[in-house]
């Protein structure tokens, strides 16, 4: 779709149309492919045709795809502002969320992070720079498998905890 993308774009660029020039730009930048996948598809549906063909009306009837980019501008409009609001209501629901809960019930996750940060970084970077300007040896008493092992333990809570969670639940509510 990006080639289909980059013609719409380009004509909304002469149009300066600005909401569908957005989504366009944001599906070729990468970030809102379901929004400019549905705006191409707003655009699809003005011109009376499938998606695959606007390059080939853009060079056979430009001014019909004009017209086209203009009437699905005020559509492409709603449907950025749709998705704003969307986003903003999941930010305040977040927000609630952890208003509503203790500090401890999810500051552990970033408590952790930092802290298995601060042991690679100590591993990795303070302690060879000492042994190297004082000439100890400290990184013999750090074991690297056993840091590589608590990260991986982590890790394994943090992103697995809740498929195991629902896995289990799945599993015992089966008949």
């Amino acid at each position: 779709m990006s080639a289909i993308a980059a013609v719409i774009l380009e004509g909304a660029a002469q149009l300066a149309v600005p909401f569908l020039k957005k989504l366009l730009k944001d599906k070729l930048g990468g970030a809102g492919g379901d929004l400019a996948d549905k705006a191409i598809d707003i655009v699809a549906e003005k011109l009376g045709a499938p998606a695959e063909r606007i390059p080939e009306i853009a060079e056979q009837e430009p001014d019909r795809l004009e017209e086209a980019i203009m009437a699905a501008e005020p559509e492409t409009a709603e449907l950025l502002l749709a998705h704003v609001k969307s986003q903003q209501l999941s930010n305040e629901i977040q927000l609630a969320e952890m208003a509503k809960e203790q500090t401890w019930s999810w500051a552990w996750r970033p408590a952790w992070m930092w802290f298995l940060g601060f042991l690679w970084c100590w591993r990795l970077v303070i302690v060879p720079a000492t042994d190297a300007a004082i000439g100890s040896t400290m990184a013999a008493a750090i074991d690297l498998a056993t840091l590589a092992w608590l990260t991986t333990l982590f890790a394994g809570f943090y992103m697995g905890g809740h498929t195991i969670k629902a896995g289990l639940k799945t599993w015992t509510e089966r008949k």
